[in-house]
């Protein structure tokens, strides 16, 4: 009997540790909490099923798993659960597992549509996955289970296709402006410069009459011949292109890109990069030509009409061959990618490719006017 008595004991007060419960000086029954709401609202892993081509040509389809991927807003007032941020438009909305917390130890419980009307509820697990294209609600019920709150789920996700450039035809009046392009050209000229190869945050390009590569660091008012780090024989002499945008791993410093082709390579552009400091008492810098990956088949063809652009966090050369070249190692090695291709009705591929500030790529036909404008929506 002792033993019986003990083990009562025993469950008994395991019973009040897992529970939450209230009790005056005049009472030793446990009281249950009435009231309970959602209080964390998380992805702990969803799934995304990403199409891409293989070498061969072939289409290959690979799950790829996202980790807690977005910020989920919980409207206690209008009892509404939801993400402002999408989520790509590949992911598997059916297999879900998250991580559901709340107020006062109250129960969550997914609730699906039944085929008769009526509601199917079942018991919140981490470990099992929540089909929310078909969930219903979710509830939370109070500990006592008097009463429980309901939650409309909503998972934004984008309309769009995303990890794809998405191409949209513009107007020749939606074309971003470059007034300060057009003043470094006014002074080039002025200067007696061949050609303005592009400009950064400080300094300024061209080559002069004699195919030396000038710098100008005072707004184009004066130019003098560029530090090189090898012969200058290597310089592109046509179908030259340039970007420059801000280095990250410094501050009040350029990463600029000078590419080309000239007689030194039958196969392959030459490329040129100069990280350019000039924050005050800044060492001076000089051109650095970039080796040619020929061996591994990993550098930028020769190709009419080339444009290089930085976007996307990304440089992309575009010229005359109907691909979209993307360099992820600052001009060493340069693949295409089915990530980032020309629009399917381009007409023309005679092109100008600008990149703006907003995050889009456009795309002007020098011979059909046409004018496109792209993103890509991660």
């Amino acid at each position: 009997m002792k033993r019986y008595f003990s083990t009562l004991c025993m469950m008994l007060a395991g019973a009040l540790l897992m529970t939450s419960c209230l009790k005056d000086d005049n009472d030793d029954t446990p009281e249950y909490y009435n009231n309970t709401a959602i209080s964390l609202f998380q992805l702990s892993c969803i799934n995304r099923y990403v199409h891409t081509t293989t070498s061969a040509g072939e289409d290959s389809v690979y799950k790829k798993a996202l980790s807690n991927p977005v910020v989920f807003t919980i409207d206690q007032s209008q009892h509404k659960i939801y993400n402002t941020d999408s989520l790509p438009s590949d992911v598997d909305l059916n297999h879900v597992l998250a991580t559901i917390s709340s107020i006062n130890s109250g129960t969550v419980v997914v609730n699906y549509p039944s085929t008769s009307g009526s509601d199917s509820l079942l018991y919140y697990s981490s470990s099992d996955s929540i089909d929310f294209a078909a969930l219903k609600e979710l509830r939370v019920y109070s500990q006592s289970g008097a009463n429980y709150r309901t939650y409309e789920v909503t998972i934004n996700v984008h309309k769009a296709e995303t990890d794809k450039m998405i191409w949209k035809q513009m107007t020749a009046a939606d074309l971003p402006t470059d007034a300060k392009k057009a003043q470094w050209e006014q002074k080039a000229n002025a200067a007696g410069m061949k050609q303005l190869i592009g400009y950064g945050t400080a300094e300024g390009y061209a080559f002069g009459t004699d195919g030396m590569l000038m710098v100008s660091k005072d707004n184009g008012d004066t130019w003098t011949a560029d530090n090189l780090d090898d012969d200058a024989a290597w310089l592109p002499t046509d179908n030259v292109a340039f970007a420059s945008w801000a280095f990250a791993a410094n501050d009040s410093t350029d990463y600029q890109m000078l590419v080309g082709t000239n007689d030194k390579n039958d196969k392959a552009c030459v490329v040129w990069r100069k990280i350019a400091e000039y924050a005050k008492n800044s060492l001076p810098s000089k051109w650095v030509r970039l080796p040619i990956e020929e061996d591994k088949g990993y550098y930028l063809p020769k190709m009419e009409n080339l444009n290089l652009v930085h976007f996307n966090n990304l440089v992309l050369a575009i010229g005359n061959d109907k691909n979209i070249y993307v360099s992820r190692d600052q001009g060493i090695t340069w693949k295409t990618s089915t990530k980032y291709t020309l629009p399917d009705a381009l007409g023309t591929n005679n092109l100008t490719a600008i990149a703006d500030d907003n995050g889009y790529l456009w795309l002007v036909g020098k011979d059909t006017g046409e004018v496109w404008r792209g993103l890509i929506i991660e």
